[in-house]
């Protein structure tokens, strides 16, 4: 039998030693180099067994399930005529719904959509509603139900002959 760190021959029988992590028969002078394979163990004996939790996973709700209110189209006209119906500026709305005055420049030239934060605190401060109620009849095109195919978003061309 060889030894399986140097190679050469073993002469009487093989010392078992454990290199990290690793069982191997080896001569008297490489066993040096391990541990006693009998004595060495990877797990502390003094550690209890540690009790298995078993983890069960809900199943990933679509965030575009939870949503029932659409923004209307024309969002930027209704928030400037309410604005300037209360006789507000720019500035003076900001700072009563605590945003930058530029946010609302955006919005009010729709270069921005507001978000739900911002969309509410502008509804409460102008008394006005910025969504409407979307129904699945609406999201779906007429009820007919289809998922996407590769021929809605592919450009097909033709070869000419």
């Amino acid at each position: 039998m060889q030894c399986e760190i140097c190679g050469n021959d073993i002469k009487g029988s093989p010392v078992r030693v454990t290199v990290e992590g690793t069982v191997l028969d080896v001569c008297g002078k490489c066993a040096r180099y391990g541990r006693p394979a009998d004595k060495w163990s990877p797990v502390s004996r003094k550690m209890a067994p540690v009790e298995r939790v078993i983890v069960t996973r809900r199943p990933r709700r679509d965030v575009f399930d939870k949503l029932q209110d659409e923004i209307v189209p024309d969002y930027a006209r209704i928030i400037k005529q309410a604005r300037e119906s209360h006789g507000l500026t720019v500035e003076e709305l900001a700072s009563r719904i605590m945003e930058k005055s530029a946010l609302i420049r955006k919005i009010e030239r729709e270069e921005l959509v507001p978000e739900d934060t911002v969309r509410k605190k502008l509804e409460t401060e102008l008394n006005i509603k910025l969504t409407e109620k979307i129904s699945m009849h609406d999201q779906r095109g007429g009820g007919f139900i289809r998922e996407t195919t590769l021929g809605d978003v592919a450009i097909i061309r033709k070869k000419s002959k």
